[in-house]
């Protein structure tokens, strides 16, 4: 037997019941339909009041501005905080002794905004990937590091409670979304930058090293003596022998130099993603 829910006007005299699974089906279809018109003035209009109802609607059903790497979404409500941010920073400055009148309710004050809603897109969606890429690489921040960070800029620019004031004035932040928005993200890019560097000089290290072992091949050099100076892969245990392999078993880059249409020369250096 299907549940049912009792419902009672507030006078008590008249009473209906309805099926629960009724109940969830109108939900789910007012939601669709929510979704649908949510998604049209969204994505399928640029009226203002349009975008004015799509942002109400962004702020109950997140809509997704952009997707990266197929499972990280940046969403439009986001975009639109962000953009309010933007806004509010440049209605709270005076930009007068630099001639610059900022107006965003005229037509090329729409157009700029436009423009800035662009590039806040942007970089929320290059923070998400930066972020993506830095993961890959193990390079995780843990909380305690962003509150030492955030404590730090604090006290950079003045006492917390001054820096407190002039987040919530000129962005209407709090020190949370200052923490999200630009101290993260800044120490995700400062990490990556700092392995990618690593990682280059590492391979500028290992280019020179196998170069160096490729000279002393060429001078004649023994290949067992060059494996046990220079080899830091598992086969330098045997001189450098890998035995007996299948295509299969080796990377792509050594299979094709092995098993290739043409044979390479005996001092050739094969780079792959793991070394030389």
């Amino acid at each position: 037997m299907k549940k049912k829910t009792k419902i009672v006007t507030l006078d008590g005299e008249k009473a209906i019941r309805v099926s629960f699974a009724t109940a969830v089906y109108a939900f789910l279809i007012l939601l669709v339909v929510i979704i649908g018109i949510g998604s049209i003035l969204a994505y399928g209009t640029h009226t203002e009041i349009g975008e004015k109802i799509a942002a109400k609607i962004a702020k109950v059903v997140p809509f997704p501005a952009a997707i990266v790497d197929w499972n990280h979404i940046v969403y439009i409500n986001g975009v639109e905080n962000n953009v309010n941010s933007v806004r509010q920073f440049y209605q709270t400055q005076s930009f007068s002794n630099d001639g610059l009148r900022v107006d965003f309710s005229t037509e090329i004050g729409k157009k700029r905004l436009e423009i800035k809603k662009r590039e806040v897109l942007d970089k929320m969606v290059e923070d998400k990937i930066v972020e993506i890429l830095a993961k890959k690489r193990g390079i995780e921040i843990s909380e305690a590091d962003v509150d030492l960070a955030v404590s730090a800029k604090l006290n950079e620019f003045g006492t917390a409670e001054q820096v407190k004031a002039d987040l919530l004035k000129s962005y209407g932040w709090e020190v949370e979304d200052f923490k999200q928005l630009v101290v993260l993200p800044s120490m995700y890019t400062q990490a990556l930058s700092q392995q990618i560097l690593r990682e280059q000089k590492s391979d500028a290290q290992a280019q020179s090293k196998i170069e160096k072992a490729q000279t002393d091949l060429k001078g004649g050099a023994d290949f067992n003596e060059i494996v046990e100076k220079y080899s830091e892969g598992f086969s330098k245990e045997n001189k450098g022998e890998l035995g007996w392999v299948r295509k299969e078993q080796v990377i792509p880059e050594l299979a094709n130099s092995i098993f290739g249409t043409s044979v390479p020369e005996k001092n050739t250096i094969v780079e792959s993603p793991i070394g030389f």
